[in-house]
C-alpha cells in the first residue's frame, strides 16, 4: 500500500483505509451539490471521481494523491483540494479547495520533518526514486534534520491544512556543514511542499513566514543549494535568491548555491 501517513502528534488517526473500502464510498445529493459547488466541478458521479482520486493513493507515494486519516476522518488530497470522508459510514462529506495556516514550526512537528526531507529530494527525470531510508541512512542528507532545534538557526514553519488539521508543507533553516553552507552566520534553508498541495500560493506563504522570523532572531540572509535543472530554482529566484556560485554535490548533480538578503 502506497500511503502516505505523516508522523505528526495531531490528533488519533483513524484505522487505515483497506482497499475494499474504496468501493462503499459514496454520497447523498448534498453533499454532491457541496461538492460541485465548492469546486466548481462538472462531473457527473461524484461518488465514482472520488474514487477515482482515492485509488491514485494506492498506487502514487510521490504526487498523485495521498491519504492520510485523522480523527474520525479519512482525507484525500490531490491537484489543491482535499475531501473528506467520515470513516466510518463510507459517506463522502464534503471537497473544498485547500486552504492552510502558517504558523512557527513547534517540537511536536520535529517528527514530520523526515517525511517532508523526502518530499524534498529532488530526482530528475529518468532516475529512479531512492528508499525513505536514505533520509536517516545517508549522513549528508541526515544533517539537514538530526537534533533539530538544539542549535542556533534551527528555525521552523509548517503550513497546516484548515480542513484536515494535517501538517502539509513546511521550511526550516539550520547553519550547517552542507550543500548550502555559506558562512557560520547564514541559516541554509530547506522546503517541501506534497506535490498535491502546490500551486495554492501555500509555498511562498510558507517562506514569507520564515524570512519574518529570522529577521526577528537577527539573520541578515539566508543560503540553499538546489539542482540547476530543478524547476524550484525560477520559484526562489522569485523570492529574491540570487545565484553565486556552483557545486557538484555527492552524485555529481550541478547544484546552484543560492542567496537572499533578508
Amino acid at each position: 500500500m502506497s500511503v502516505i501517513w505523516i508522523n505528526c502528534k495531531i490528533k488519533k488517526t483513524t484505522k487505515n483505509m483497506e482497499k475494499a473500502d474504496i468501493e462503499k464510498l459514496h454520497t447523498t445529493p448534498l453533499g454532491v451539490e457541496r461538492i460541485k459547488r465548492n469546486l466548481d466541478l462538472q462531473a457527473e458521479d461524484i461518488a465514482q471521481w472520488v474514487k477515482e482520486v482515492v485509488k491514485t493513493a494506492w498506487t502514487k507515494e510521490k504526487g498523485g494523491a495521498v491519504l492520510v486519516g485523522v480523527g474520525k476522518n479519512w482525507y484525500a488530497y490531490k491537484d489543491g483540494v482535499v475531501i473528506t470522508i467520515n470513516a466510518k459510514s463510507h459517506t463522502i462529506i464534503t471537497a473544498h479547495k485547500i486552504k492552510a495556516t502558517i504558523r512557527t514550526m513547534t517540537e511536536e512537528d520535529y517528527p514530520c520533518l523526515e517525511e517532508f526531507l523526502y518530499q524534498a529530494i529532488y530526482i530528475p527525470e529518468g532516475e529512479e526514486w531512492p528508499p525513505r531510508s536514505i533520509v536517516v541512512d545517508d549522513p549528508q542528507i541526515h544533517i539537514y534534520i538530526k537534533d533539530f532545534g538544539k542549535q542556533a538557526g534551527d528555525l521552523g514553519v509548517v503550513a497546516e491544512c484548515k480542513q484536515s488539521k494535517q501538517i502539509i508543507g513546511a521550511a526550516w533553516t539550520r547553519i550547517i556543514p552542507a550543500y548550502g553552507h555559506l558562512d557560520d552566520n547564514t541559516p541554509e534553508l530547506a522546503t517541501s511542499l506534497f506535490p498535491h498541495c502546490r500551486g495554492c500560493g501555500i509555498g511562498s506563504a510558507l517562506m514569507g513566514k520564515l524570512f519574518e522570523i529570522l529577521r526577528q532572531n537577527g539573520y541578515t540572509k539566508t543560503s540553499l543549494s538546489v539542482q540547476k535543472n530543478n524547476p524550484a530554482v525560477r520559484f526562489y529566484q522569485r523570492l529574491g535568491y540570487k545565484v553565486t556560485g556552483e557545486r557538484l554535490d555527492h552524485v555529481s548533480h550541478e547544484d546552484y548555491l543560492m542567496v537572499k538578503k533578508l
